[in-house]
């Protein structure tokens, strides 16, 4: 083995220990679920186990979006490929989910979470 190998695979092993360290250690204390619409906040709800159901009608298009016990779901939209809805439930902090013709975006964020920092990839 060389030693511009050894380097390389000190190097991966360091990386895999940051990156797993650092979601090994997010914040999963009180997870919300922010919905954008055109690049702003439409809502912003907490994943408290409560049904919270939200129909969004826009000129683009119509989604319903469940945020329940189990997690988030967009349970019908009516743009052509319904992507969207084969994504499934979303259940953990840093999940999202896009409904790019509607310019729906939902996605699951822990309350301490900052904007991106150092850390971010």
């Amino acid at each position: 083995m060389k030693r511009f190998d050894m380097y390389v695979i000190i190097a991966v092993v360091v990386i895999t220990g940051l990156l797993f360290t650092t979601f090994a250690l997010q914040s999963k204390d009180h997870p919300e679920v922010v919905i954008s619409l055109k690049g702003e906040e439409y809502a912003r709800v907490p994943l408290d186990g409560k049904e919270h159901v939200y129909e969004v009608a826009t000129e683009l298009g119509y989604n319903k979006i469940i945020v329940d016990h189990s997690g988030v779901r967009i349970e019908e939209a009516d743009c052509p490929d319904h992507d969207c809805i084969a994504i499934g439930t979303l259940n953990r902090v840093g999940q999202s989910v896009i409904c790019a013709p509607h310019y729906l975006v939902i996605e699951i964020v822990g309350s301490n979470q900052a904007e991106l920092d150092g850390m971010a990839i």
